[in-house]
């Protein structure tokens, strides 16, 4: 039987990037160092154990389409659209000053214009993939510096298109032509609204139209399409497909299968994604590299350092604190994967030198290489310098420390610290609101709230917002070093003060309750909670009891995840309170057609096996035990006892006999706004 090279190339790629991924796991090392290791390995220059390179980079290029499609589902274009000032502003400066100072630097050392230019777009680049991806791992998309790191790079690959041409010019001697330029750009942001705006209207409904059906196959075929054809349709104005892959998430980001595409596509993009960091390996020509090491480091550092600093500098500008302008600085300080593009463009057509090539190609892999351990290493960094150089404190603080006591604190105006402080403000309870995101504090200033620009994590800015005479300090931020050192700050100001802290993992329980929170509530734990309130609920469980459950596995549920032991004895206790007799009531309403009827008639007792009507409320007045010739009117409660079992069966009773309201019950959901929850 003729062997598949192809196949033979996948199982030597995973037989080596396993066990190097097992062994770097256990160490602490991201996988992706992992994968371009087996990359170098593997690949032409190293042992050359792969036939079939090309046919690897085309899935590696499927991988890189359904890694972006993924992030696009979770961002959506109501997200897209709040952090348009830091892909606008922020990406637009990010790409003038690194390009204009790369441009300078090289021009002074005696290259060519072409050449240097060339040079300046690949290095202003960074790595979507590669950020994206660790980002996503570490749950940090959506958090402050994630949104100002995701800002930058779609300016970045939006922009990738005019690079292409520019280069493409140099490459075919015609040089930059400003009119085709305009026309091709023009054309693309033409195709990629035309695909939005088809999308809303076409996408729901073809996906409608799919789920009915009730075929997985079809739905995962259905995305496939979605996602490539897309990806395909903007490749084919200049745009890569990555970016397509992203609208086309974006896309369908807003529809309700948008969790159900998510968790069909992401066994496909895990795989397909991790042949793109192995496909990066293979370019590292290792002998080249050990003889140019001095030059290949000094190319890396310049670069690191360069790409930091004006990242640092343009999240100062648009006004992002000290700590997390470091954090998204050494987050973007490689080169990206859109710069191979140009490179290979730039050497074909002689315009970069070969020994230049390979320089750049290089330090463009060990950049990609050292991001996991740069962003690593930004965190604790960026506290350092915060300790050396000091914080600045919030403009008028110090008004609000003069006249605030036993008030809140509410750190982030997301949508928690924006539900909160609009109940504070309705129930007249002072408080303040203290965030990062220049937008969101301008936004609590609108909606009547008093607003600070700041860090909590710095002594000097919750001591200007009063903490010491706060009652509360409620902190509701993606960001767990922030929040670790807010509540260590606060607590050391105010030993007596509550805090309240919003997690979104599990395992932060313990340090932040000995760091000082009065309590943490892990997000997943209270969604299981509230789960099984409405389940409870439906079984008719009395409020009390559901309560009461609540409040046993709250307790015993965070003893668990802090290492405590449980007694497993009252797990059991909501067993035998199932097996108990517990009262429920039925309201009589109009149009019933129990109405009139005597208690003996409904016979209730008899048909359910034991359910008895114990009382009966008539305009406020209760009649208990009611005789069997009691008439049942229009208005009246029904107070009725029994086990769990005979109460669920009388409620079917007494709601088949009421069909002609339920009729009208069905008509009043249906006039429901389309927009408003229905529970």
């Amino acid at each position: 039987m003729e062997s598949i090279p192809l196949l033979k190339d996948m199982i030597i790629l995973l037989g080596i990037s396993v066990p190097i991924s097992i062994v770097l796991t256990r160490i602490g090392l991201p996988t992706i160092v992992g994968f371009l290791l087996t990359g170098i390995i593997i690949g032409p220059f190293g042992f050359g154990l792969v036939t079939e390179v090309h046919k690897i980079e085309v899935l590696a290029e499927i991988g890189v389409v359904l890694l972006l499609f993924t992030i696009g589902l979770e961002f959506k274009v109501s997200r897209m659209l709040k952090i348009k000032r830091e892909a606008m502003l922020g990406g637009g400066l990010q790409l003038a000053l690194t390009g204009l100072l790369v441009l300078g630097l090289t021009t002074y050392m005696g290259l060519g214009f072409n050449l240097a230019l060339t040079l300046a777009f690949i290095i202003s680049l960074s790595s979507s993939v590669i950020v994206l991806k660790l980002l996503g791992d570490k749950g940090l998309l959506k958090s402050s510096h994630g949104n100002l790191s995701v800002g930058i790079l779609l300016f970045q690959d939006i922009c990738v298109v005019i690079m292409v041409m520019v280069v493409q010019g140099f490459s075919e001697g015609a040089g930059i032509d400003g009119l085709a330029l305009i026309k091709e750009l023009g054309l693309a942001m033409a195709v990629v609204l035309a695909i939005v705006v088809s999308s809303a209207y076409i996408v729901p409904r073809l996906f409608h139209q799919v789920v009915k059906l009730r075929n997985r196959e079809i739905f995962i075929l259905a995305v496939v399409l979605l996602c490539m054809g897309t990806a395909w349709l903007t490749s084919l104005v200049g745009l890569s497909l990555a970016i397509g892959a992203f609208i086309a998430g974006l896309v369908v980001s807003e529809s309700e299968y948008s969790h159900q595409i998510v968790a069909e596509v992401l066994p496909f993009r895990d795989i397909f994604s991790s042949l793109f960091f192995v496909s990066i390996g293979m370019l590292l020509d290792i002998n080249f590299f050990i003889s140019n090491m001095g030059a290949i480091a000094l190319i890396v550092v310049a670069v690191v350092l360069l790409k930091s600093l004006i990242v640092i500098l343009v999240a100062q500008i648009i006004r992002y604190p000290l700590r997390m302008a470091i954090i998204v600085g050494l987050t973007l300080a490689q080169i990206g994967e859109f710069s191979f593009i140009l490179m290979k463009m730039g050497e074909k057509s002689g315009v970069i030198p070969n020994n230049i090539y390979q320089l750049v190609l290089a330090s463009t892999v060990v950049t990609m290489a050292l991001t996991p351990f740069l962003m690593q290493g930004a965190v604790p960094l960026a506290a350092f310098v915060g300790r050396v150089l000091g914080i600045r404190a919030v403009k008028g603080g110090g008004a609000a420390k003069a006249h605030l006591k036993d008030h809140v604190i509410i750190v982030g105006y997301g949508l928690n610290g924006r539900n909160l402080a609009n109940v504070l403000k309705e129930t007249g309870i002072a408080h303040l609101v203290l965030d990062v995101n220049y937008e969101r504090i301008k936004n609590a200033r609108k909606g009547g709230h008093t607003a600070f620009y700041g860090e909590a994590g710095h002594p000097e800015i919750l001591k200007m917002l009063g903490v010491e005479n706060a009652k509360m300090l409620v902190l509701g931020i993606s960001d767990s070093v922030a929040t670790r050192k807010a509540v260590k700050a606060a607590k050391d100001i105010n030993p007596q003060i509550c805090i309240i802290v919003r997690t979104h993992y599990i395992d932060d329980l313990e340090e932040l309750y000995q760091l000082g929170a009065t309590q943490v509530i892990p997000e997943e734990f209270e969604t299981s909670v509230e789960i099984f309130a409405r389940v409870l609920k439906e079984y008719r469980i009395p409020g009390n009891i559901i309560q009461n459950q609540i409040d046993l596995v709250r307790h015993e549920g965070y003893a668990m995840f802090r290492g405590q032991s449980m007694d497993i004895d009252r797990l059991a206790h909501l067993e035998r309170i199932l097996e108990t007799s517990v009262m429920d009531t039925f309201l009589v309403e109009e149009g019933s057609a129990i109405e009139g009827k005597t208690l003996a008639e409904l016979d209730l007792r008899r048909k359910t096996g034991g359910a008895t009507v114990m009382a009966l409320i008539r305009k406020g007045t209760a009649t208990t035990n009611p005789r069997g010739d009691f008439k049942v009117k229009v208005g009246d409660m029904m107070v009725i006892l029994g086990s769990h079992m005979d109460l669920n069966k009388a409620m079917k009773i007494l709601k088949a006999e009421a069909v002609p309201h339920a009729g009208r019950q069905s008509d009043l959901v249906a006039e429901t706004s389309p927009g408003e929850d229905q529970i």
